[in-house]
């Protein structure tokens, strides 16, 4: 009986370790997705990107990640765009750092 209990939690617990990079993966995917409407709202023409990185901030050893910051690199400057997310991947501020200008954005 203690061993067919042992194997059941230990069943429980590989669950667990699969699932949760799952659920991380798919609000990376959520924050990816807002990022995305982001750029197309504020007209960023896709041929001046040269990388999208969404980045999780407020991490930590076996916690989860707070939230998200989307850094947009650009072919023609020196900087990003970055759009901070809040947790439930609604914008909280959009800005610009280096020399990057993006009509609409401080």
């Amino acid at each position: 009986m203690r061993i067919v209990l042992a194997i059941v939690l230990l069943g429980a617990l590989v669950l667990l370790a699969v699932a949760r990079p799952a659920a991380a993966a798919s609000r990376e995917d959520e924050a990816r997705v807002t990022v995305e409407a982001v750029l197309d709202r504020l007209g960023v023409d896709r041929a001046r990107i040269k990388s999208i990185y969404i980045a999780p901030e407020g991490f930590g050893q076996d916690k989860p990640v707070h939230h998200y910051i989307g850094w947009v690199s650009f072919t023609d400057c020196k900087g990003n765009l970055a759009i901070d997310l809040t947790q439930t991947n609604a914008v909280r501020t959009i800005y610009t750092t280096g020399d990057c200008k993006v009509p609409g954005v401080d």
